[in-house]
């Protein structure tokens, strides 16, 4: 009787100790998950200048997959092309190094041919030396004409570089406009200067 009782505590205690080996094991693996997703990536931002029509070396009207040539290691995801006020149903992919959006490339509908770039993270720089975090003082040091334009459809303001194909977008609702507008579609002169840019679309 002694020896089956034996037996049966030990089967139970290498019960218990093969659970807790699991769980622990299942632990290690989220928090090695958790980890890899918030790994970034060396990125040199200074091969990665907003010009006319590019982003370093991507250019509008390459393929999506000649544009990934340009670049490694970012984690990639998808969104929709309306999030960055372009219809149509065209998606927008968006490369992150950590948790932070380094840029997105939208491509026409239906093609794999990118038609506009996103530049967002504030250490990607224009060649006049502005960046997707600016403010609107900032802006009207390189552009002293400068006038906002409200995106009706979207909601928010933009101000357009046309020599160089740049929209720098403003995220602002009534409360927080950077331009007064008492007519529709009349471009403002900024009245809010410390507000930053969101993103800059290249065209």
């Amino acid at each position: 009787m002694k020896h089956i009782l034996t037996i049966l505590i030990g089967l139970f205690l290498f019960g218990c100790n093969s659970t807790t080996k699991t769980e622990n094991n299942e632990t290690k693996t989220e928090l090695t998950s958790e980890i890899e997703t918030e790994k970034t990536v060396d990125f040199d931002f200074d091969k990665f200048k907003i010009q006319k029509g590019q982003l370093g070396e991507i250019k509008i009207g390459m393929t999506i997959s000649e544009a990934e040539m340009q670049f490694s290691g970012l984690t990639k995801k998808t969104d929709e092309a309306t999030n960055f006020g372009f219809g149509g149903g065209s998606p927008a992919y968006l490369y992150y190094s950590g948790n932070e959006l380094l840029f997105g490339l939208i491509p026409k509908l239906e093609t794999d041919t990118l038609l506009f770039i996103i530049a967002a993270h504030k250490n990607l720089q224009t060649t006049n030396g502005l960046n997707p975090n600016s403010t609107v003082e900032e802006l009207l040091k390189k552009y002293p004409d400068l006038t906002v334009q409200q995106d009706l459809m979207n909601s928010w303001e933009f101000f357009q570089d046309l020599k160089n194909g740049w929209d720098f977008i403003f995220m602002t609702d009534e409360q927080t406009e950077i331009g007064e507008y008492p007519e529709l579609e009349v471009p403002s002169k900024p009245k809010r200067l410390t507000t930053k840019t969101d993103w800059i679309t290249i065209r």
